[in-house]
């Protein structure tokens, strides 16, 4: 019979659970019976089935290797989108989850925080950073989100054939674009796409004195610098530090 048992513990089996069965699989009561205990063990360690999900998350974004500081900050922002997708697709399922809720919990945090701190090093300013974030990380789980859900599969015109038929005709451009649309390199695109917002967010960059700002846009790896000034007053909605 068990005797301890730890809250790290609970989330790893709900971990495995998510990877092996999927999200919708996870409930207390199915996981306290995997792991051979009472649901009401559970709850003495987990109070919620919110904060399970959160533990997990924070489980699998320990997995995420952050950049190191002298990183130059661009080649930083790809490590972090990087790491993101190679995490993301160890655990698919977890994905939706991702998409429904924002960055929480020490290591969720911490990568944020890595993400920020590049973009901010790149010299975008602090009114714009948070834009930026978005912008590419609409791309960076957007495109993962895509790959792991099937969407950029060979597209089969027949597959429809019986519920919403077409005629050929009326898709020209389909017939046209349908030997490139049965060939994909994902890690090329998702190389050539992070390139490519890159380009876009790297216009926005205001630098001010002492910050290394990396003119990375043909992935050349050529780090020049400019003047800058530290990262500047906080937002007032995060308060005093």
């Amino acid at each position: 019979m068990r005797t301890t048992l730890t809250a790290q513990e609970i989330f790893r089996a709900a971990l495995r659970l998510v990877d092996s069965d999927g999200l919708d699989s996870l409930t207390m009561r199915g996981l306290a019976g995997g792991m051979g205990v009472a649901p009401m063990t559970l709850y003495g360690h987990v109070a919620t089935k919110d904060d399970l999900l959160l533990g997990v998350l924070n489980l699998v974004n320990e997995e995420i290797a952050l950049p190191g500081p002298g990183v130059a900050p661009w080649q930083a922002y790809r490590e972090v989108s990087r790491e993101f997708r190679r995490v993301a697709l160890l655990h698919p399922n977890l994905v939706p989850l991702i998409m429904r809720r924002p960055p929480t919990g020490s290591q969720g945090l911490l990568t944020l925080e890595a993400a920020l701190d590049a973009l901010r090093r790149a010299g975008v300013p602090t009114s714009l950073a948070a834009q930026a974030y978005r912008l590419m990380a609409s791309f960076v789980i957007g495109f993962v989100s895509l790959e792991c859900g099937g969407f950029f599969l060979p597209v089969d015109v027949e597959a429809g054939e019986r519920v919403a038929p077409i005629e050929v005709s009326a898709i020209p451009r389909i017939v046209e674009v349908a030997p490139y649309l049965t060939e994909w390199d994902a890690d090329s695109e998702f190389e050539k796409g992070m390139d490519a917002l890159i380009g876009v967010v790297a216009v926005w960059t205001s630098p001010v004195p002492g910050q290394v700002v990396e003119d990375d846009r043909s992935r050349s790896g050529h780090v020049e610098r400019v003047d800058t000034v530290a990262h500047g007053d906080p937002h007032p909605a995060i308060g005093r530090l």
